[in-house]
């Protein structure tokens, strides 16, 4: 026990605390290129995302119409699937950006002499 004065509600005090982790030597330069490939990524799949809901909400819309109008007919068949496209390139993009990231990182680890695992 402490020799501190009782306070009311919850508190922790540490006595001892011991911690091990792993330290990385990490640049400026490398630090801001994690940020913006963590950021394209990220943007990359959220657009990917809302192009492809877009895709499907055109199909989606297709299938109740009973009577189709002549721009539906050419969402349907034209529209729909170029979003798909530009989706899978945006999915593409941010796959490209993952890898980018995962080797930036193993060279990190590799010159600061840190072993996978």
């Amino acid at each position: 026990m402490t020799d501190q004065p009782l306070k009311l509600g919850s508190s922790v005090i540490p006595l001892y605390v011991e911690r091990q982790m792993k330290v990385y030597a990490v640049t400026e330069g490398e630090f801001n290129s994690l940020s913006t490939q963590n950021t394209q990524m990220t943007i990359y799949v959220m657009v990917g995302f809302a192009i492809l809901s877009a895709a499907v909400s055109i199909w989606v819309n297709a299938l109740f119409y009973t009577d189709v109008p002549p721009s539906a007919y050419v969402a349907k068949i034209y529209v729909a699937p170029f979003f798909i496209l530009l989706a899978l390139v945006c999915f593409l993009l941010a796959w490209h950006v993952y890898y980018a990231r995962s080797s930036t990182w193993a060279a990190i680890r590799s010159e600061s002499g840190i072993q996978d695992g």
